[in-house]
């Protein structure tokens, strides 16, 4: 029998891409979750944020006392698309301990049309201090949850649930 190099490498390569397309369902699914930019009890990093409803300007400091989670968002992203539902509920459950900020680097007037069409009741911000590069996001939605010390407690891409806040709340 003789071996055929070319057969073989496409046959590996069909199997890496199956692996690859597999790992990326179940991360979009929520079946594998994965963050770790940060080592949990990490001092986060400061940011400033402005929202685009009002133009408050929203830091560590102004936030201190509460439970914070930074959603790193952007119009363009189907998945953030849909985990804003899911983020409003948290907002909810959460209430006055929770401040949630939905962080994106889109155009200010995109980002407004876009939220206002959706009527939504969350904090929609726009990053101007660089807040993507300081949280080291790569990968959207990318979820930050910060306890009322300042310190980062779970970070994570794709969904977060009401678990991942709630043992951080004051």
């Amino acid at each position: 029998m003789k071996f055929d190099a070319h057969a073989g490498l496409k046959r590996g390569l069909d199997v890496v891409l199956v692996l690859a397309m597999l790992y990326a369902a179940a991360v979009g699914f929520g079946l594998i979750r994965h963050g770790g930019n940060f080592e949990e009890g990490t001092k986060a990093p400061d940011f400033l944020v402005r929202s685009i409803w009002d133009g408050k300007d929203y830091n560590l400091e102004k936030l201190k006392g509460k439970t914070v989670l930074l959603n790193f968002f952007s119009t363009g992203c189907p998945s953030c698309r849909r985990e804003l539902s899911v983020v409003e509920d948290l907002q909810r459950q959460g209430g006055d301990r929770l401040k949630v900020l939905v962080v994106s680097a889109d155009d200010p007037k995109d980002l407004k049309a876009f939220m206002a069409e959706r009527n939504t009741s969350l904090e929609v911000t726009v990053d101007i201090s660089r807040a993507h590069d300081a949280y080291g996001v790569s990968t959207i939605p990318y979820m930050v949850v910060i306890d009322p010390d300042g310190n980062i407690r779970e970070d994570v891409v794709g969904d977060i649930r009401w678990s991942d806040i709630e043992p951080w709340l004051p």
